[in-house]
């Protein structure tokens, strides 16, 4: 199992209301929360690999702007408790913006190491 498959596993059901895509984000309206789970890259060290990730939360066009912080929030505990089959997980802290039409974002990296 890859790094980003493991990652979906664990976040996908901590996501519910939330539209979780993987790489890109596809809009389909701003009523909609996205959460969004990109690969970008990380080294590999011998036999241990350390993928590294950016998990955007985009909130819709009535939340307010922590909300997609306090998402990101409990997401942060959630991966701080459970690793699932990587051998480690580390997330960031979320940084606010906002899309061009207002709507609230918290975007987080995360880094895992994982065994080959």
């Amino acid at each position: 199992m890859t790094a980003s498959e493991v990652l979906r596993e664990l976040l996908a059901p901590a996501l519910a209301g939330w539209r979780f895509q993987f790489g890109r984000w596809t809009d389909s309206g701003n009523a909609e929360r996205y959460a969004v789970l990109r690969p970008m890259g990380g080294p590999a060290v011998g036999l241990v690999r350390k993928p590294a990730f950016s998990l955007v939360l985009i909130g819709n066009k009535s939340d307010a702007a922590g909300t997609p912080e306090g998402k990101a929030q409990e997401l942060i505990a959630l991966l701080m408790d459970e690793t699932g089959s990587l051998a480690f997980i580390e997330p960031g802290e979320p940084v606010y913006w906002a899309t061009d039409d207002g709507r609230p974002v918290a975007e987080l990296a995360i880094s895992t190491i994982m065994n080959r």
